[in-house]
């Protein structure tokens, strides 16, 4: 099956002490098909915290930076390895929040921009390599907080952010190579757009799509609105086009994508207060479709979320959190297009929180860590784990 996209051309802090991983040549191990045998296991983080940066290389899972809860920023990397299940800890070269992670070149993980202490967006990206354990630092070309990362392969895309301007939002594209060579381009769209990154290794392609923009940019008064903007990323040849308006633009969704399936499901919408309800989350969920390059019939979550917590395990994905209603997952199975009924509501997470981080480790150990809980009360170091590994 062929892909075909349009394109156009664009242009050392702490050394671990011992040799943590190594990611060359190792092969993914599988994913347990019944979702009632995936094992749940539970840890902690080194200090409570939310609003915390996570990725994924090779066979680990970092943790880093984000909220505490005095408001001040952490500069702490917590670090699980899959196959020892062991943590250790790290540190950024600056504590920050409000960071972009992502990883490149299936060796380097990369903690893109944020917030410093002033509140001001930085150029600054620290990068894990995971060969050596070694941290070392290369710079963005337009500062940015809250930038969106997606993982092409030989290359990552940082895409937008929170600018600092007047235009308030960012259509800046900084590409770093498995090389840490950056080199820059923007989105094609016509507001800046904070929206969401997925990437699908089947197809080859990401999307940044949904999320809100600001359709007054530059001026004195912004004008944030939903965003149907949608750009998609080749990842064979580092290109991006504007590909087809998302269908019910939102606030808060999450997404995910597997098979070629890109699955976008949650967030709210704001009404007047008076004839409709002034905010209205909804259990919606619409699906992008790789090989016809168009969104398709959208399908409905078993709840409503709003920001919830969304993953690829296998050929699953895998909405969890942003909801008080239920602790179970939402699970959509790439193979038949559907959500899974799940009338056992497991697995489920233990504890109920928001503004937490997930991330895959070798596409099938899904970890939930840090977050809020006691509806936004408490930072918390609580980490969830779904094992859903062969081996």
């Amino acid at each position: 099956m062929q892909y075909i996209l349009l394109s156009r051309n664009i242009a050392g802090l702490l050394v671990l002490t011992v040799l943590l991983f190594a990611v060359s040549g190792l092969a993914a191990p599988g994913v347990i098909d019944d979702i009632y045998d995936w094992v749940f296991s539970g840890a902690m983080l080194s200090e409570p915290r939310s609003s915390v940066a996570a990725t994924s290389v090779g066979n680990i899972a970092l943790f880093a930076g984000g909220r505490l809860q005095n408001g001040s920023y952490s500069d702490v990397v917590d670090i699980y390895n899959r196959k020892s299940k062991t943590w250790t800890v790290s540190r950024l070269s600056v504590a920050r929040s409000e960071i972009g992670a992502g990883s490149v070149g299936n060796r380097y993980a990369l903690f893109a921009g944020g917030f410093d202490a002033s509140f001001k967006p930085m150029t600054l990206v620290d990068v894990f390599d995971a060969q050596t354990g070694q941290w070392s630092q290369i710079q963005l070309n337009t500062p940015r907080a809250a930038p969106r990362l997606l993982d092409l392969g030989s290359v990552a895309a940082v895409v937008g952010g929170l600018s600092g301007d007047l235009q308030y939002l960012s259509k800046a594209v900084d590409y770093v190579d498995a090389n840490l060579t950056v080199h820059s381009t923007s989105l094609p769209s016509e507001y800046p757009q904070l929206g969401l990154p997925i990437f699908d290794s089947t197809s080859g392609i990401g999307l940044y799509t949904a999320g809100y923009q600001n359709s007054r940019p530059g001026e004195r008064f912004n004008d944030f609105e939903p965003s149907n903007q949608t750009t998609i990323f080749a990842a064979a040849s580092a290109s991006l086009v504007a590909g087809p308006l998302f269908p019910y633009p939102r606030w808060g969704s999450g997404g995910a994508a597997a098979n070629g399936m890109f699955v976008v499901g949650g967030g709210h919408m704001f009404g007047d207060g008076s004839s409709e309800p002034l905010t209205t989350v909804t259990d919606r969920a619409d699906v992008f479709h790789a090989q016809t390059q168009q969104w398709g019939q959208a399908l409905t979550l078993s709840v409503p979320r709003d920001y919830p917590l969304v993953q690829t395990v296998g050929d699953y994905v895998v909405f969890l959190a942003g909801t008080q209603a239920t602790k179970a997952l939402d699970i959509f199975d790439s193979r038949t297009g559907t959500f899974i009924v799940n009338p056992r509501h497991t697995p489920a997470l233990y504890t109920l929180r928001d503004d937490a981080a997930a991330v895959t480790v070798d596409g099938c150990l899904l970890v939930v860590a840090g977050g809020t809980v006691y509806q936004g009360r408490n930072a918390t170091a609580s980490v969830e784990i779904f094992d859903a590994c062969k081996s």
